[in-house]
């Protein structure tokens, strides 16, 4: 973004009370610093500090933006000649001579050259290396009729450049959200893409639906009505923040408590507040009285809110959100850092844990596609020895044909055929003798020869 862009509503709003200087922008207001700083980056503001509090202060450029509605330091738009609308209008052309010396004087003007449209290729591997960085499956809230056309075009040109082992889906063609998943073609992200489409009418998205459902109802947290503000300014700074990286944060209709869900890159953690308690000498109403009539000792301290908050992102190990936590991490206010300034490192932690989980997934399949190709080579190395012993016991048997059939046609010559009879007999081996008979029978040149072996086979 370059520092002349154009500001968003909150940033002007922003700016134009920093100008009026009637209500004071200062440290006093944290969850203002996100936009204070974003306006001090393009030097619109200044921010001092004095005795450690810093006050916002405008510059020349911002009150030049004020009044020309531009950053003093935008580039100035390229100005386009009209063409005429009726060519009988023009003026003739001036003759040859003075056209040859008007040439030999002013150069003839170079016109820029329209710039050419990306490829349908580039355009499929933005879009992939887009979805890719919101962790695979990516959310665009509500888009306009044409951005929405846009997509679903991209989305065409991007199915062709998928990685190999995934396929790109979406949903949310004609309204709702617009979602883009990069799935596994094996089919482990089937379920999480069906939950991702169905939960649109299960799941308020929109952030002030969101900040009016905690607002109606806030007993999820353990927090007094003086920092109710303050956590709703905390929830709608963490949507802008999730918001930009391709996240969102939700409430789900179907529990009876609103319990913000934040969801970036590509995973879904549940976000609760608790308010720090502080303890205080214990002043009776009316001293000498007790509260209550079994109380024998009057306590020396009690615990009263403190306003400090502490702030507490969760993944829960299964989706009935009981008391087990796969991950959790807290962050809490500070003398020096309160949480409004610490949201840049809640969403660091998050994608770190997104990275650990990611590289977690690749190294259990790659442990499971190593035990799937051990498998396999197990199975080879079994069908490989099964053949080699079917082949060694077809060679064994037609060796023991081939020497049966020469014993047979022996002992037949030699009129011992009875005797050759009962030792294959003995040694059990009278099918293969039979065997070995007719085969001698079939190659035999002498009929009676044949005849009798086939006698002495049946």
């Amino acid at each position: 973004m370059h520092p002349w862009s154009p500001l968003n509503d909150r940033q002007l709003a922003l700016l134009t009370r920093i100008g009026d200087g009637s209500d004071p922008v200062t440290s006093d207001s944290p969850e203002l610093a996100v936009t204070a700083r974003a306006l001090k980056g393009r030097g619109l503001i200044i921010m001092p500090k004095k005795d450690g509090k810093w006050q916002a202060e405008i510059t020349d450029a911002g009150r030049f933006y004020l009044e020309h509605g531009h950053h003093p330091d935008r580039p100035e738009p390229v100005q386009r000649k009209q063409r005429s609308a009726h060519p009988e209008q023009r003026p003739a052309p001036p003759p040859q001579k003075q056209a040859t010396a008007a040439s030999a004087t002013k150069p003839t003007p170079q016109h820029a050259p329209k710039p050419s449209r990306p490829s349908p290729a580039e355009v499929g591997a933005s879009l992939i290396a887009e979805v890719q960085q919101a962790g695979r499956f990516l959310r665009i809230p509500n888009p306009s009729e044409e951005e929405r056309a846009r997509y679903r075009r991209a989305f065409d040109a991007a199915r062709q450049c998928a990685p190999e082992g995934y396929h790109l889906k979406y949903s949310g063609r004609a309204k709702g959200d617009f979602f883009l998943g990069l799935l596994r073609v094996s089919g482990e992200d089937d379920t999480k893409w069906n939950r991702i489409r169905l939960a649109r009418s299960r799941v308020i998205s929109d952030v002030e639906d969101v900040i009016a459902a905690v607002t109606a109802d806030h007993s999820a947290f353990e927090i007094s009505e003086e920092v109710l503000p303050r956590v709703l300014s905390l929830l709608r700074l963490l949507a802008e923040q999730a918001l930009a990286r391709h996240g969102e944060i939700t409430v789900s209709k179907k529990r009876k408590q609103p319990r913000p869900l934040l969801t970036v890159h590509g995973r879904t953690y549940e976000v609760s507040f608790r308010e720090r308690q502080k303890q205080v000498r214990y002043v009776p109403k009316q001293p000498g009285r007790r509260t209550y009539d079994w109380q024998r000792v009057t306590p020396a301290h009690r615990f009263e809110p403190s306003g400090e908050l502490d702030l507490r992102i969760s993944q829960h190990s299964g989706y009935g959100y009981g008391h087990s936590y796969r991950w959790k991490e807290e962050w809490a206010d500070t003398a020096k850092k309160p949480l409004e300034e610490q949201v840049g490192s809640v969403f660091r932690a998050l994608k770190a844990r997104a990275e650990e989980q990611e590289q977690a997934r690749l190294e259990r399949d790659a442990e499971q596609r190593r035990q799937r190709e051990e498998r396999e080579r197990q199975e080879a190395e079994r069908r490989r020895l099964e053949a080699e012993r079917e082949e060694r016991e077809r060679r064994e048997w037609e060796s023991a044909v081939s020497a049966a059939s020469i014993k047979a046609v022996h002992a037949l010559r030699a009129e011992h055929f009875g005797t050759a009879l009962e030792q294959w007999k003995v040694a059990g081996e009278i099918r293969v003798f039979c065997v070995a008979l007719d085969e001698a029978a079939a190659t035999s040149d002498d009929a009676v020869e044949a005849d009798r072996l086939r006698e002495w086979s049946a």
